[in-house]
């Protein structure tokens, strides 16, 4: 593909004097580059060699950017939420009153924050959520209680009849 088909050789002392007499025969004014800057200047001129240089352009972009991409990862580290301690160290279900009741323990319990979901999407509050008890008006179904606390941080729990 980049090969030449006739390859001619000549030394470069004879090579520059044939380029004089050329732009003599042609009244130029002779040529003030040496011959190596013309034959460097149109080597570079190929296309494998222009597209070298965007290549290493690109690479060069790409190496100066890549400690963003760690950055970027912290950065998405340091606002996940935190891991919470909260334990549900005892539950019951009273059936004759239709009520959940869960004990629960950790520190920094969000108890104003504390909800569940029933299959259907409705969103219902706990009847009692305060010291460590957390009791849920429960007929029947499946519903997701979550029980945040002040970091951010969130224990799901899933009750089914």
């Amino acid at each position: 593909m980049f090969r030449r088909n006739k390859i001619y050789s000549i030394n470069k002392k004879a090579a520059n004097e044939a380029l004089q007499n050329v732009f003599a025969a042609c009244e130029q004014e002779p040529n003030t580059k040496s011959l190596d800057a013309l034959l460097f200047k149109n080597i570079a001129n190929t296309t494998l060699v222009k597209t070298g240089k965007w290549i290493a352009v690109a690479l060069l972009i790409l190496v100066l950017l890549s400690p963003l991409v760690f950055y970027m990862s912290s950065k998405d580290a340091a606002n996940s939420p935190k891991n919470t301690d909260i334990k549900v160290t005892q539950h019951y279900l009273d059936e004759e009153n239709e009520r959940f009741v869960m004990e629960v323990s950790g520190s920094n319990i969000y108890y104003e924050g504390i909800y569940a979901r029933k299959e259907d999407g409705s969103t219902i509050y706990p009847i009692e959520a305060s010291d460590g008890t957390v009791v849920f008006h429960f007929e029947s179904g499946t519903i997701n209680i979550f029980i945040p606390d002040t970091e951010g941080g969130i224990v799901q729990a899933v009750l089914s009849k």
